[in-house]
């Protein structure tokens, strides 16, 4: 009987607490708060970030509008933030927070110093290293690791992969192909240059047309005998003696951008330089032609001014080219437009071969690392870099005089 009662008078006592619960709440009711959106969020660096806020009442009043939010979320800066918000109404006091995390989410950018394929002569391989920058660490390419499994006494194609990790983990990568071949170097290099190209049943009547046969001919020798045609990135580092190059190597060029070249009018070069996978460089008149009408893996574009390939009379005397007869402000700008149009500054060409000290000063300034005229004799090292020779390419070349050039 006094266990009935004793549980009787717990159940009572509840009662009594729950309903007292119940007056207090009903007399002192609580704030109501809660988030909009989720309560844990990630940013990624330097992203905008947006507070989407939260709300806030009490039996039935909005207190949105009074609600006090504490931001110090800073997404230029890796961390892990806290956001209060909180309301006061009547004395009372109610806070709820919000978690920001903001990461590092971009891998850095990691690029090669020099070309992405090396050739070297036995024994002879310099390592040209790659840069490394971060949106967020900055320079780190002192942390820049690098796979090197070359073998230089034996012939052959290496990979050299270059790896780097900035301080949130990201990791980039970046490989160049080494290919160790045996031989000589090259201590001059053959440069030729062509202009037009024309099939049979074309008329094509300038002495600097070339038959595609004849260019095929030529494509034909140089791969059956094993010569290295070069990319025109390939002959500035050989040219800066950053680089060997085996004694086969030539380089290919060709003026302007016109008959045959493109895929405008005629399309003569491309074909023929992918079926024999040789290089060759176009310098394009790029204020004539859209740049788009030459792209190949095979061929390089470089500058022959933007516009300015036209005779250029100074006073009604002829000098050979407008460069020549432009004020150094005029030609400068063409050549930056120029650039601005190819991507690049590796190399330019003077239009007609027309040169002088005023306009090698202008290319110079333009940022260019070479310049290339006529001749008639190879190239080396000795060689002033901004009046680089060449052999022109004419309509009755024999296949014995372009082995001449190139032996």
């Amino acid at each position: 009987m006094k266990r009935k009662l004793k549980i009787k008078n717990i159940i009572v006592l509840l009662f009594l607490l729950i309903v007292l619960c119940a007056v207090y709440l009903f007399i002192n009711p609580p704030i109501k708060m809660s988030l909009i959106g989720d309560e844990n969020i990630t940013l990624s660096l330097n992203s905008e970030y947006v507070d989407l806020g939260c709300k806030a009442s009490i039996t039935g009043k909005d207190l949105t509008n009074i609600i006090i939010i504490s931001n110090n979320v800073d997404t230029s800066k890796i961390g892990k933030y806290i956001i209060e918000y909180s309301v006061k109404y009547n004395n009372k006091i109610k806070k709820i927070t919000r978690n920001v995390n903001v990461v590092d989410d971009v891998a850095p950018v990691i690029k090669l110093n020099g070309g992405n394929d090396i050739v070297f002569i036995t024994n002879d391989y310099k390592d040209l290293g790659a840069t490394a920058i971060d949106n967020y660490d900055g320079d780190i390419t002192d942390k820049i690791i690098v796979e090197n499994n070359i073998d230089s006494n034996v012939a052959g194609v290496y990979e050299v992969k270059y790896t780097v990790t900035d301080s949130s983990g990201n990791t980039s990568s970046i490989s160049r192909n080494v290919e160790v071949v045996d031989g000589e170097k090259a201590e001059k290099i053959a440069v030729l240059n062509y202009h037009f190209f024309y099939s049979d049943g074309e008329n094509c009547s300038e002495s600097i047309c070339l038959n595609t046969n004849k260019f095929e001919e030529q494509l034909k020798y140089l791969k059956d005998n094993g010569y290295k045609t070069l990319t025109m990135n390939e002959f500035v580092r050989w040219m800066y003696g950053e680089i060997e190059l085996p004694k086969k190597s030539v380089l290919l060029t060709v003026d302007d951008g016109a008959m045959g070249t493109g895929l405008h009018n005629g399309n003569k070069l491309i074909p023929l330089l992918e079926k024999y996978e040789m290089h060759a460089t176009l310098f394009l008149v790029t204020g004539w032609w859209d740049i788009e009408n030459y792209r190949s893996p095979y061929l390089d574009i470089q500058s022959h001014t933007n516009d300015m390939h036209n005779e250029g009379f100074c006073s009604g005397v002829s000098r050979g080219a407008r460069m020549l007869c432009s004020s150094h402000d005029v030609a400068l700008n063409d050549l930056k437009k120029s650039i601005e149009i190819i991507g690049n500054a590796d190399s330019f060409c003077f239009p007609f071969y027309a040169y002088d000290d005023d306009a090698i000063e202008v290319v110079k300034e333009a940022g260019f690392k070479v310049a290339f005229i006529g001749g008639g004799y190879k190239a080396s090292r000795n060689n002033n870099k901004y009046m680089i020779p060449r052999y022109p390419i004419q309509s009755n070349i024999t296949l014995n005089t372009f082995i001449n050039y190139i032996s």
